[in-house]
């Protein structure tokens, strides 16, 4: 959530936004926790999932629209609603099936919500709702949810006989309360909700409903001027006020919960086999070489190849990083115009399998896939029936292409500093990085002592004090102590370590485009004005108006085409449409704009990124060693996707035991 976007529309001519006169919620997803998916519901009613075949058909999916926008307007009562979905899921389930499933669709009230409004109303701003609901699940909230109670001006669809996005459901919200638009702050936690708000003038603020609303609410509303206690929460680290949105994505396509596991507890665990995009030509100034690594870091290797070879690690190409605890096989390049070293290289967690010369470099994403072989430990064997179950589903859907944790740092704040970079907020990123920021990513507890002299301007007593990993900490603090500005102290690090932090705030920007189309069910289903990738191409088009959109449907499914998000840059390819504005707010919120990102200096030039993956050469199997009982997993993925992203499809949350530093 973006809390400047939400407030620029309202001042009182000093430029100070002044406080509403009436705060609006949505109720799904703002005020109660709700099912986010078939599947969650049937967890959460006890009853099996057995739609996943069909949740993936786009009639089915029409048909289910229809069904609730017409539920939610009111106009099809509850029995016809059910008899309706039942039909349409082709009797899968019974209708006490899904009337149960129907009932316990609402999870209960978000933390500190009731608190929220309570203290809202005590300083005289009025609480209502807009929502689009259904009778049934009106009178389970006014039943069983304090936050619901709290509010005192209700309007939601199935009373009004509108549903949101339409623009007639806020006007009849305004004409029902006597508010207008300057006078109203509307928090919904769908982005298509959100724009029509503004687009009559509302000041509206979008929820990331995966984290806490009562927090995001009350940081708004602070920033309106409004003098708010913070919602009553434990506190942990990872979840104050003024958390920025997790990069991460916040749902799975399978939503799988179990069986969990273990991954990469020995290196034998983890096998990654790179896949090479071409031959080597056999001539040139470069010479390819096969290597398998054993628990090794990705710069480890590049160091140790680079001082075998008697060259700079810059000269040492590679197609990708891979993981550190595991054996993996991949090429890497080395300018080595004369000849070889008689010598060859020796070391223990290392072997060169052949070498061969080629005429140019490699370069970052210069291979076809990987190939993974993978013992997931800590795990009932006996439950490889249902990952088979998942990794059908995910063979034939796609997996949603989402990076991983790795890619953001063990702070998980690689986004943030890279926004800084974009927008060279430099003061920003070095308080961040070596001091306190703004309190809203937690540090490890080893690094206070240093953090502190930092604080306090004591730079040259802080190098020492950083740990054994904290090198960006300890070069940025020692170019300070020398006198550095910081701008040059952070530009000390190298433009390597600048472009990771960036590329790390593209990432979380398509994480957050691929989590918006997971809740609506686009992310492998292509519409007007997407730009669509080609097979394992880098070709892409957009689509038109032109364009039969069924027949990019068909391709689709078979994998010809798929749908792609934005790795934001100044020469990337646009779509145009609800794509469009999609993108652009997710910009927004990840504290970038279209406008800065055109006039940043040094921005970033762009790419597209599948939204879907495709998951080839699979198999499950479980099996039993001298270190226990295991389920053992085959699979290929395209170059960029994330082995980890899978596991956590098929096995629900996966511990890994140890963290790699790459």
């Amino acid at each position: 959530m973006n809390e400047s976007d939400a407030i620029t529309a309202r001042d009182d001519g000093s430029g100070t936004p002044r406080p509403p006169r009436v705060l609006c919620l949505d109720l799904g997803g703002v005020v109660v926790r709700i099912c986010r998916s078939w599947q969650e519901g049937c967890e959460a009613a006890g009853v099996p999932h057995r739609l996943a075949a069909a949740e993936g058909d786009p009639a089915f999916v029409r048909e289910r629209t229809r069904l609730v926008d017409l539920y939610q307007r009111g106009a099809l009562p509850h029995t016809d609603f059910i008899a309706g979905l039942s039909a349409a899921f082709g009797g899968a389930h019974s209708h006490d099936e899904i009337d149960r499933i129907h009932a316990a669709w609402i999870l209960g009230d978000y933390p500190g919500m009731r608190e929220l409004l309570q203290h809202v109303q005590a300083l005289g701003i009025r609480v209502a709702c807009l929502s689009n609901t259904n009778h049934v699940h009106w009178q389970q909230m006014h039943a069983t949810s304090d936050a619901f109670n709290a509010i005192e001006l209700r309007h939601a669809s199935h009373l009004l006989g509108m549903n949101k996005p339409h623009s007639d459901i806020y006007r009849a919200f305004e004409s029902a309360t006597g508010f207008g638009p300057s006078d109203i702050l509307f928090a919904d936690d769908l982005r298509e909700n959100i724009d029509a708000a503004r687009a009559l003038g509302w000041n509206a603020v979008h929820i990331d409903h995966a984290g806490s609303p009562a927090e995001q609410i009350a940081r708004t509303l602070a920033a309106c001027g409004v003098p708010l206690r913070s919602p009553s929460r434990a506190a942990t680290p990872s979840a104050c006020i003024g958390s920025p949105p997790s990069p991460l994505v916040p749902r799975t396509l399978l939503n799988a919960s179990a069986p969990g596991g273990r991954i990469k507890v020995r290196p034998e665990d983890f096998l990654v086999d790179e896949l090479p995009l071409y031959e080597p030509s056999g001539e040139g100034e470069h010479l390819l070489i096969s290597v398998q690594k054993r628990d090794m870091t990705h710069d480890e290797l590049v160091k140790t190849v680079a001082s075998h070879f008697g060259i700079p690690p810059r000269d040492v190409g590679f197609a990708g990083r891979k993981d550190k605890r595991a054996i993996t096989r991949q090429l890497l390049s080395v300018n080595l115009p004369g000849p070889e070293p008689a010598a060859r290289l020796a070391h223990e967690r290392l072997e060169v399998l052949w070498t061969a010369r080629h005429r140019h470099k490699l370069r970052l994403g210069h291979l076809a896939g990987n190939r993974f072989v993978i013992r997931v430990r800590d795990v009932d064997p006996l439950q490889v029936p249902i990952v088979h179950k998942r990794l059908q589903q995910i063979a034939r859907l796609g997996m949603p292409n989402a990076f991983g944790p790795q890619r953001f740092g063990m702070r998980q704040d690689g986004h943030l500093l890279g926004a800084w970079c974009v927008l060279e907020k430099w003061d920003a990123l070095v308080d961040h990085l070596i001091a306190f920021g703004d309190g809203s990513v937690p540090f490890p507890e080893h690094q206070r002592s240093a953090r502190d002299a930092c604080a306090q301007g004591r730079f040259g007593a802080a190098v020492p004090l950083w740990g054994e990993g904290d090198h960006a900490e300890r070069r940025i603090t020692a170019a300070l102590a020398r006198g550095a500005k910081p701008a040059r102290a952070a530009k000390n690090l190298g433009a390597d370590h600048l472009r990771f932090w960036t590329s790390a705030w593209q990432s979380a920007v398509f994480n957050r485009v691929l989590g918006a189309r997971l809740e609506d069910g686009s992310w492998n289903a292509p519409r007007a004005g997407d730009v669509m990738q080609v097979g394992d191409t880098s070709r892409c088009f957009v689509i038109g108006t032109e364009d039969d959109l069924d027949d990019v449907h068909r391709r689709c499914a078979a994998f010809e085409t798929t749908p792609t998000g934005p790795l934001p840059g100044t020469s990337v390819r646009t779509p145009s449409g609800k794509t469009a504005d999609l993108e652009r707010a997710v910009m927004q919120e990840c504290g970038v704009s279209e406008e800065q990102m055109a006039h940043a200096p040094h921005a970033p030039t762009g790419d597209r990124r599948a939204l879907r993956a495709a998951v080839r050469a699979t198999s499950v199997e479980s099996g039993v060693d001298e270190h226990g009982g295991f389920i053992l997993l085959r699979f290929e993925l395209p170059s960029g996707s994330y082995a980890t992203t899978l596991l956590t499809e098929l096995l629900g949350p996966v511990a890994e035991s140890t963290r790699d530093a790459d």
